[in-house]
């Protein structure tokens, strides 16, 4: 018989977008960044992004998905511009420059796997 309890074996992390907007508010002007879940195999963090934001180009250590849960932005990998909207998404592999701009006021998830 397994010791192992219902938590052990998932974590809820969010039930809604709203919810996601009060944990994470918005900052004028900027992004803001914030954990959401920590744990062995991955890592979520949420980025809001006021208008007219851009997260210059910068590489993760490890495989990243970035999803698209409010607003719109454009995606650039290795010097190709990508526009993602709600619900759009994008793999990236480790140590692979990219970048986003926020044209509106935008939020994504970013997904960093396990290397």
């Amino acid at each position: 018989m397994s010791n192992n309890t219902a938590v052990e074996q998932y974590e809820l992390i969010s039930v809604s977008a709203l919810g996601n907007a009060e944990r994470n508010p918005m900052k004028p002007g900027k992004y803001a960044a914030k954990r959401i879940f920590a744990g062995e195999k991955a890592q979520i963090t949420e980025i809001a992004f006021d208008a007219d934001v851009e997260l210059k180009e910068h590489v993760a250590r490890t495989p990243t998905i970035v999803s698209v849960i409010e607003g719109k932005i454009e995606f650039t990998v290795e010097g190709r511009k990508y526009p993602l909207a709600v619900g759009g998404c994008i793999f990236v592999e480790a140590n692979v420059l990219h970048a986003v701009y926020a044209r509106i006021p935008a939020r994504i998830t970013v997904t960093f796997l396990s290397a």
